[in-house]
């Protein structure tokens, strides 16, 4: 009867086992994420019985771990944490010994030409340090890693926590706008939880809630209220919570969503101010740290140099230093604060081609004759038009590498030889951005042209719609219509459906086209609109106005951004215009003081005094116009063509104004 217990109970052990694990693959298909990271099964059975004994004490990383929406249970994720920690034990070790070995024996040491000698308490036990030495470095090991996987949860639950309070209005936008097209909770919460690319973290939470009802049989109400406990968000909580009462009382849906889109409008115009108000204040910092006080340096060490001397040296190695660092925090701070929307991941089309092989009597061949110079003329003309065609809306290397490699590899060849070092690098840096820069500045311009139509676009459509035409008719209407860069779009979203494609899957193959969030989002919300009701009137108007105001605060921050790529421009033109006066005036102003000792004008190396403040240039204009597109563009990209423009300002004024 014992060993019948004992058998049963083993039995019913690895029935609970297979449960959990079943459930954590069935939460790793839904979430489509998993934590591929080894650990042997007696840490976990070891962290459950913990667990199971007392669950109170892993509240805390209980919490943490669901707020972060990890797909691991508790007692898996401390085994990871311990193994780990106990396997960091063997490189600290190895760091301890090497510690020991090589750098705590060193008793003698110079300092300027002054012996130093350190004496060691026990220094007749060397292996006493060594031992202390790999113990302390192991310890150190061990608490680190462990620690820091520990904390990993809390962190990641930060991280979503902007990521979903960013993505929130764009998700009571799409909600609104399925709500007014007849699409039901239960279908609108699963496509947002499918389209990670449009909503960001914010897809998990209500894969959450999707999860809850499909898998575990929860109710609408239920799921919601659990998300609502667990989300990191306090905005997505008192959503919810709102959302909860008009839900269970029974009141309007499209009603409340219309007015927390208002609500969350006004948040956003809040936000931008306090965002431009902070900007300001950067832009003040920058220009006095990284503009005006190299040059008051400069200023005052150059007459240090001319009584002294050797003191630009320290100069230079100070500001190649720090003025780097400086304005890369800077651009990183700015970029950290920019309003932001969830960033699009889009999946690329991919085309199966059939390889048809021609063959009579079992042998390759037959009529068909491959024109092998032709094919490969044509992969050229291909190759060289293809930034130029689609792709126009997602550059990549590949496609522009040609344009990038070639008229700097020309003009270094032209060039080298013939004019000078520095001349020649200026040029050549000047040629590969260039058509980068030519590049960018396209993809912008037509996307953001795309942008400014879509409204437009979908009002015509939604007016069609209510006129009795369907989506099909509608569009073979619209591409009629001269609606400018966005007519070449809509015809082959038509030719695709006069081959027999679907509409949905015709606009899917639009938003995989275009790049661009905003044209992400309202195709998504009218493809839904379409699969649920073939009236999709209130849909596309929704999708209009949600478009136009996103357009609209996007011209908003542009323009009062580029206020600051102004600024920046004018301090450029101040730090110039205050460089020719002192190197035109130094020389004059050294002459005329009378009874200075003798050697100080002889001793002085004006070409030095030149070059400290030519590579300073340089520095500041460089590191300027990366700091201006990232002020007035919001993309580092965008600061490419600044860069050029103050180089050349730099490189004209020192090499035909400023002449020793």
């Amino acid at each position: 009867m014992r060993f019948r217990r004992e058998k049963r109970g083993e039995r019913i052990k690895r029935e609970v086992e297979r449960g959990l694990k079943l459930r954590e693959e069935r939460v790793n298909q839904l979430t489509q994420e998993k934590i591929r990271l080894f650990v042997p099964k007696v840490f976990i059975r070891f962290y459950r019985k913990r667990y199971d004994r007392n669950p109170g004490r892993y509240s805390g990383i209980e919490k943490a771990i669901e707020k972060s929406r990890i797909p691991v249970s508790v007692p898996r994720f401390m085994a990871i944490a311990q193994f780990y920690a106990l396997l960091s034990i063997i490189p600290g070790a190895m760091l301890g010994y090497l510690f020991g070995r090589v750098i705590l024996p060193i008793e003698a040491f110079d300092y300027f030409g002054i012996p130093i000698r350190i004496y060691y308490p026990f220094s007749q036990y060397p292996e006493f340090y060594l031992a202390l030495s790999i113990v302390l470095f192991s310890l150190f090991a061990y608490f680190f890693i462990r620690n820091s996987i520990l904390s990993y949860p809390y962190y990641m639950s930060n991280l979503r926590k902007g990521k979903i309070e960013s993505a929130l209005p764009h998700t009571v936008n799409m909600l609104l706008g399925m709500a007014r097209g007849g699409v039901q909770l239960s279908a609108a919460f699963k496509f947002i939880a499918e389209n990670r690319h449009i909503f960001d973290e914010m897809s998990k939470e209500f894969g959450k809630i999707v999860e809850l009802m499909e898998i575990f049989g929860e109710d609408m109400a239920t799921a919601m209220r659990y998300v609502q406990q667990t989300t990191p968000s306090d905005r997505f909580y008192n959503f919810l919570d709102n959302f909860l009462n008009v839900v269970e009382s029974g009141g309007d849906v499209v009603e409340y969503l219309k007015l927390k889109s208002e609500q969350l409008l006004e948040e956003r115009e809040k936000y931008h101010s306090l965002f431009f108000e902070t900007l300001q204040l950067i832009a003040e910092i920058y220009l006095a740290m990284f503009i005006v006080t190299p040059l008051f340096f400069l200023t005052v060490l150059v007459v240090f140099q001319i009584l002294q001397g050797g003191v630009l040296t320290g100069f230079k190695i100070a500001l190649f230093t720090l003025l780097p660092v400086g304005s890369i925090m800077i651009i990183y701070m700015v970029l950290s604060m920019m309003p932001k929307e969830p960033k699009a991941s889009f999946v690329r089309e991919e085309r199966v081609i059939e390889d048809l092989g021609v063959r009579v009597n079992g042998a390759e061949g037959g009529e068909f004759k491959v024109k092998k110079y032709r094919r490969a003329l044509n992969r050229f003309k291909s190759f060289l038009l293809l930034p130029f065609r689609e792709v126009v809306y997602s550059l990549t290397i590949r496609a522009v590498s040609l344009y990038l490699v070639i008229p700097p590899l020309v003009f270094f060849t032209l060039s080298y030889g013939r004019i000078d070092l520095e001349s020649v690098l200026i040029g050549t840096i000047i040629a590969l951005f260039l058509p980068l820069i030519f590049f960018v500045e396209y993809r912008e311009r037509v996307i953001r042209s795309v942008e400014n139509q879509i409204p437009d676009f979908l009002r015509q459509l939604a007016g069609l719609n209510e006129a009795g035409l369907n989506v099909v008719e509608a569009l073979r209407y619209v591409t009629t219509m001269e609606i400018g860069t966005l007519n070449k779009e809509i015809t082959k979203v038509k030719r695709d459906v006069e081959w027999g494609e679907l509409v949905t899957e015709a606009l899917r193959k639009l938003e995989t086209r275009v790049r661009s969030g905003v044209v992400s989002r309202v195709v998504s919300l009218v493809v839904k609109a379409i699969e649920s009701t073939p009236s999709i009137r209130d849909a596309l108007y929704t999708a209009s106005i949600y478009s136009e105001m996103e357009i609209e605060a996007k011209d908003r921050i542009r323009g009062q951004m580029s206020m600051y790529t102004i600024i920046i421009y004018i301090a450029f033109f101040v730090f110039l215009y205050t460089t020719y006066v002192l190197l035109n005036n130094i020389i004059s102003i050294f002459h005329s003081i009378e009874n200075l000792p003798p050697g100080i004008i002889a001793g002085v190396d004006f070409t030095t005094l030149r070059d400290t403040f030519y590579q300073t240039t340089l520095m500041v204009g460089f590191f300027s116009g990366l700091t201006a597109g990232v002020m007035g563009e919001g993309k580092i990209e965008s600061g490419l063509k600044h860069v050029i423009v103050f180089v050349l300002l730099g490189y004209i004024f020192f090499t035909k104004i400023i002449v020793f």
